[in-house]
This record gives structure tokens, C-alpha cells and sequence, in this order.
């Protein structure tokens, strides 16, 4: 039942519909990620459990983990935690597990065309960040950090981008008013009382024809 194993549901969807990998890389890990490295990793025990939880072939599990792995894991902004697999609030156990799986499955007995070699750097920089406490400590305030000053940049951006939204709106002007609520300036001629609206036309034609018009 797929049920048993949603991170292998959205790994088998992913090869179908692959404009999916965007949204996907924005969201936390399924919790069973782990289940789609064993599979990767060649771990029998996982494929016939895949296999029976959803009724593909060994091909299609198999495929589907890898897929996964690269675009979800391996992705270019991925931080340390996401490229083994794992969630910042894992053990150490869990990523040095994680760790060895992703190396079997980059392994030359598994990966026989070589074409997944050039992943071995992401996962050794990975575990190099995190395998010590002192390291992972380290890690986690550069991280927070970087994730602070991308918050700063952001609401700049934002700030800056308001107002400019605002000059372009014509319904957020606001003009100056004069005695009895009407604007001032420019814009005052548009408001003009009839009366008022005679006597200066009534002026304009004396200043132009020097008498009055009727």
C-alpha cells in the first residue's frame, strides 16, 4: 500500500510529472526518506518491500529513488542536512547512516557508467560539515546567519519595491485640500463650482477682449 511509503509515492509522481521538483524542493523531507537511499543503495530487503507496497517493477522503485535523490537532495541550493537526506534535527547516527548509503549507491559496482560520480563531492563536503559536534555547531550558525541576512535583503527588496508601487497606484495620491475639502494646486481646477467656474471665465474674457461676455 502506498500508504506504507509516501516519500516512494512522491518519488514514483516526480518521474511522471517532473515540473513538480520545484515546489517539492521548497518543502521539509518526507519522513521516510530513507526508504528511496536503501532502494538506491541496492538494499533487497527495500526493493521487494517497494515493490509490494506499490506495485511497480524493480525498475520503476529503483528509478524513481535515484530521481529523487538527485533533484531533491542533489539540487543546487541545498544546504548540508538536505544532500544526506536528512532533517537539522537528525542524529548523528542517522546522518553517518545516511552517509553510507548514498555512497554505495555512488559506488562503481552500482554505478557502473560512472554518471552519478560527479555527486561524490556534494555528499563528502556534506558530512564534512556535519560529522563532528564542533563542525555541525559551527555549520548551524553560518546557517543561521546567512538565512538572517537573506530575511534583511528580502524586506529591503520589499521596502523598496513599496513605494514605487504606491506612486503607480493613481487611487493612493493624496493631494492637499483647501477650504471646504476641495484640493488645492493642479488638481483644483476639477472641482471648481459652477459659479466660481463663470466668474473666471467671465475674467479670462475681459483680460483677452476687454469687456464682459454675455
Amino acid at each position: 500500500m502506498m500508504s506504507h511509503a509516501p516519500a516512494l509515492k512522491v518519488a514514483i509522481d516526480l518521474v511522471h510529472f517532473p515540473s513538480q521538483v520545484r515546489p517539492i524542493r521548497s518543502a521539509p523531507l518526507p519522513d521516510d526518506v530513507l526508504i528511496l537511499l536503501r532502494i538506491a543503495a541496492g538494499e533487497e530487503e527495500a526493493i521487494s518491500q517497494a515493490i509490494e507496497w506499490t506495485g511497480r517493477s524493480r525498475e520503476t522503485v529503483h528509478e524513481a529513488s535515484g530521481f529523487f535523490i538527485e533533484q531533491i537532495l542533489f539540487y543546487p541550493d541545498a544546504d548540508s542536512y538536505r544532500v544526506l537526506g536528512a532533517r537539522p534535527e537528525a542524529s548523528h547516527a542517522e546522518l553517518r547512516r545516511n552517509v553510507a548509503l548514498l555512497l554505495r549507491w555512488l559506488h562503481p559496482d552500482l554505478d557502473r557508467q560512472g554518471e552519478r560520480s560527479v555527486f561524490a563531492g556534494r555528499v563528502t563536503r556534506a558530512w564534512n560539515d556535519l560529522k563532528t559536534e564542533e563542525r555541525r555547531a559551527a555549520y548551524d550558525r553560518l546557517k543561521r546567519m546567512s538565512l538572517a541576512e537573506k530575511s534583511v535583503l528580502r524586506k529591503k527588496s520589499r521596502a523598496r519595491a513599496e513605494p514605487k508601487k504606491h506612486a503607480l497606484n493613481p487611487s493612493n495620491r493624496s493631494y492637499k485640500h483647501g477650504p471646504y475639502g476641495r484640493p488645492t494646486g493642479f488638481h483644483r481646477s476639477l472641482d471648481i463650482d459652477p459659479v466660481e467656474r463663470r466668474g473666471f471665465l467671465h475674467r479670462i474674457l475681459l483680460l483677452f477682449f476687454g469687456r464682459a461676455a454675455h
